[in-house]
């Protein structure tokens, strides 16, 4: 069975080596919604998806994995999210943890910082 996920992540890293999507850092009303959801960011593209006309997003976040809030407990994540802005909502997230090939973000992030 294909995970759908690592299909998709696949398909974005494709389209961005080609170039076929141009990624810009993320605007101050999207910093402000991830805030809002995960408390923070640590790293923040996005690519305007004329189609459906809502924001792909690609972000980094710390987040605490459990219910303890310790330093120790601090987890690095990823998620591409699809977000419509202007209403403050994220439509769809597939965060690092719901695809098998954990490489996908990183290639992912490569490729964008390579396009800068």
């Amino acid at each position: 069975m294909n995970n759908t996920s690592d299909e998709f992540i696949e398909s974005m890293l494709v389209a961005t080596i080609a170039g076929e999507m141009k990624w810009s850092q993320g605007s101050a009303e999207l910093q402000t919604l991830l805030e809002d959801v995960y408390g923070n960011s640590t790293m923040l593209y996005m690519f305007k998806d004329e189609e459906s006309g809502a924001d792909v997003v690609l972000a980094g976040y710390q987040f605490y994995e459990g219910e303890v809030e310790a330093d120790e407990f601090i987890k690095d994540g990823q998620s591409v999210l699809l977000v419509d802005v202007a209403a403050g909502e994220i439509i769809h997230e597939i965060t690092d943890e719901d695809v098998a090939d954990t490489k996908l973000f990183e290639k992912l992030v490569h490729a964008i910082e390579d396009q800068k």
